[in-house]
């Protein structure tokens, strides 16, 4: 290439004509001078001050001038582009600019600290109320003798009336609007708590509900809008189909707000949220707005009573018989045997029907499967129809316009009415209640605990976690305020935040703590990603995997509540003299309080023999825990993917098939098996997971016995396998 070609000859053209504008307005300053060369398109050639700048736009024009700004000129040039914050809380076509915003919340600031309030963004599902669809409800409401009366009397319901959501692309006939019937139990104490906390906090609902919902609940609990006013936000204005931001509400300043709800996973766990124990008042039903939501991976979620526990294991007694498994007559379960029995008081996910099995967040024990929904069962009001005459978008509409998918919309409505559809259909609240009186019948008086005092009601009206969390609230509040007045007498401090003042605050509640959960997360999951978990560290909680000597305590369920204690709640028993060994009551009342409580209302109490650990096991624990390499015929715990990827498969293989070439060798010649035992009685003996779980079942059982079955029956080495898993399981 020459030089002329890389540098050509500039040559002066002169040329007459006008330049377009995107913006109107008078002409302030040139901004280039006769003969100066415009190199780029960047280039500023003037001022113009404009009329309006729209920084305030609603459907398409500006709220200011009236403008159309939704229109594009030839360049490309967008009006919208000046507006795409949403801070409406009912509507998403109003938007203002970034700078707008900043002038709103920074005036809302100053009003708030003249009257020293705090902003306070509240969840409604599981957090200040819980409802059901179950019309078993409403008839128990209706009969004073059932013994539920007493919980259900002041349940509150109403009927909603809604537009189905219609499939991606429908174009058929409108459908029939979908009508259901609600029932609300308000969180005990709700009223005192909105009345105390709105005179330090000025209140936002938050919800993933619909609006319709939304409206309905906020019409329950604060019927004047003395508390919440129009300051309620739900799924359809929030712009994201599983999850809440507070940029939605706040999109330039959060450091005033407080959150608090009962998912900490759904806020993508905020600095500023308090997370609260969730009220499940109706037994079993959960959140029936979860379709909205992220999926959980199986965990305990709140305290339980011992009946309802009692009541979770006999349900999953009944499903393992129905199924054709080997029970015992007893409800308890082997305590040398504990990795087979699902943990009490787990969300959905968390109890699989067999051991190792990956559900997902909608499986869980029979008492609650019936309120979850079924993908694969058909609805006849799932279809929804497109109101063609209303002025305003509808709900997907608004979304999509936020960024939603219709598909996931549409996906996760069908879920929710067929959840509710399935509820209504099955009356779990009837079933488990008819399944209690039969425990209870089923069992001595001396049996049943002081708790029950030999009531059969389901159902209880105890909860007093407001109380509690009112305090958390004030004690924020004061920090907050404390901070501030030392920030107006010195300017040079740090003007406070709540994103910094709530961990700081949380983290200092339980220092010194270590925790070890037996038998309480779902087995192969990453314990540092379950809710429980983080939940714990937040409070300065220190969580291991195994039995240190650093453990305070151990979480673990009762063993009374349908399950034995696990190996390594034994291992601690017998290896730590100081240890508490406690329900995850205690850990909730803990963080519900924001201190360390007493441990002796939640003390696990067991006999000697269910805490028995054979001395060989707890030498071969320790020495994994102290050095894996020095026991590498110990097996592994699966705690992921890798130590599976780790552990030897093949050889466990080729022992599990030697083992069961030995049983069928032994049928054949009893004798020589006998001879051959005598000369091995001289070498050296090793001991492997296989040959201890032949020795166990050798004591209990017939060997040749045994050896015969499985010769004619298949199905018996299918029980082996089985035996060999609950091994696996009794090993953690």
């Amino acid at each position: 290439m020459t030089q002329t070609q890389m540098n050509p000859r500039k040559m002066r053209v002169e040329r007459i004509g006008t330049f377009e504008s995107p913006i109107t307005g008078e002409v302030e300053e040139v901004q280039v001078r006769v003969g100066e060369e415009i190199l780029h398109s960047q280039v500023q050639l003037c001022r113009v001050k404009e009329p309006c700048g729209h920084e305030v736009q609603y459907g398409g024009l500006c709220a200011m001038c009236g403008l159309t700004v939704d229109d594009k000129d030839y360049s490309g040039y967008s009006y919208e582009d000046r507006a795409t914050i949403s801070m409406a809380h009912d509507s998403t076509g109003l938007k203002i600019s970034f700078d707008e915003a900043a002038k709103l919340e920074q005036s809302t600031s100053e009003r708030l600290t003249s009257e020293r309030k705090l902003i306070l963004v509240v969840d409604l599902d599981q957090t200040v109320i819980h409802a059901t669809v179950d019309p078993t409800v409403g008839e128990w409401q209706s009969d004073p003798s059932n013994p539920n009366y007493r919980a259900v009397k002041d349940v509150r319901s109403f009927c909603l009336e809604e537009d189905p959501i219609a499939p991606p692309g429908w174009s058929g006939p409108k459908m029939t609007p979908t009508k259901c019937w609600y029932y609300v139990k308000v969180r005990p104490g709700l009223e005192d708590f909105l009345k105390r906390v709105s005179q330090l906090y000025e209140m936002h609902v938050y919800t993933m509900a619909t609006r319709n919902y939304a409206l309905a609940i906020a019409h329950i609990i604060d019927p004047d809008g003395r508390y919440f006013g129009d300051r309620i936000l739900s799924r359809d204005e929030s712009g994201s189909l599983t999850h809440k931001n507070l940029r939605r509400l706040f999109p330039v300043d959060q450091s005033m707000v407080v959150i608090i709800d009962d998912r900490g996973d759904v806020w993508q766990w905020e600095k500023n949220l308090i997370k609260v124990v969730p009220y499940e008042f109706f037994v079993g039903i959960g959140d029936i707005n979860s379709s909205f939501l992220p999926k959980k991976n199986g965990q305990v979620t709140g305290p339980m009573r011992k009946r309802i526990a009692r009541l979770e294991a006999y349900e999953e007694k009944q499903r393992r018989k129905s199924q054709g498994e080997i029970v015992d007559d007893d409800d308890s379960q082997d305590p040398q045997d504990p990795g087979s029995e699902p943990p009490q008081n787990l969300e959905p996910s968390a109890i699989p029907e067999e051991a190792g099995s990956d559900h997902s967040n909608d499986e869980e024990s029979p008492s609650r499967r019936n309120s979850i929904h079924d993908n694969d069962k058909p609805s006849s009001t799932t279809s929804s129809r497109r109101n063609s005459q209303s002025l305003q978008a509808s709900p997907v509409d608004r979304i999509v316009e936020l960024g939603g998918d219709k598909v996931q919309i549409f996906e996760q409505s069908l879920t929710r009415n067929q959840s509710l559809e399935q509820q209504q259909h099955d009356r779990p609240l009837a079933k488990l209640q008819h399944d209690l009186e039969k425990i209870n019948h089923e069992h001595d008086e001396k049996e049943i605990t002081p708790e029950s005092d030999n009531e059969d009601n389901l159902l209880f009206d105890d909860d007093n976690e407001l109380e509690s969390l009112n305090d958390a609230l004030v004690r924020v509040h004061d920090e907050y305020y404390r901070i501030w007045d030392s920030y107006n007498e010195d300017k040079s401090l740090t003007n406070p935040d709540l994103t910094t003042i709530i961990p700081s605050l949380k983290s200092k509640c339980l220092e010194g703590i270590v925790v070890l959960f037996s038998g309480i997360l779902r087995w192969g999951s990453d314990p540092q990603k379950a809710d429980i978990v983080i939940w714990c560290q937040q409070f300065g909680v220190k969580v291991v995997n195994e039995v240190y000597p650093e453990v305070t305590h151990v979480i673990c369920r009762e063993p009374s509540a349908g399950g034995g204690l696990t190996f390594k709640v034994r291992v601690a028993k017998k290896t730590l003299p100081n240890v508490h060994i406690v329900t995850p009551d205690w850990l909730f009342a803990c963080m519900s309080k924001w201190t360390r409580v007493d441990e002796k209302p939640y003390a696990i109490e067991a006999s000697d023999e269910d805490f028995y650990l054979e001395e060989k096991d707890l030498v071969k624990y320790q020495a994994i825990i102290e050095d894996p390499r020095k026991a590498p015929e110990s097996r592994p715990r699966f705690d992921s993917v890798a130590s599976m990827e780790e552990y030897d498969l093949d050889g466990a293989s080729k022992e599990v098939d030697d083992f069961l070439a030995d049983i069928s060798d032994e049928d054949e010649d009893g004798q020589e098996e006998e001879e051959e035992e005598e000369i091995k009685e001289d070498e050296p003996k090793k001991d492997t997971f296989i040959s201890d779980l032949y020795k166990k079942r050798r004591a209990n059982d017939d060997i040749d016995s045994s050896a015969k079955k499985a010769k004619q029956n298949p199905d018996t080495l299918d029980d082996l396998e089985q035996e060999l898993m609950d091994g696996f399981d009794d090993l953690e």
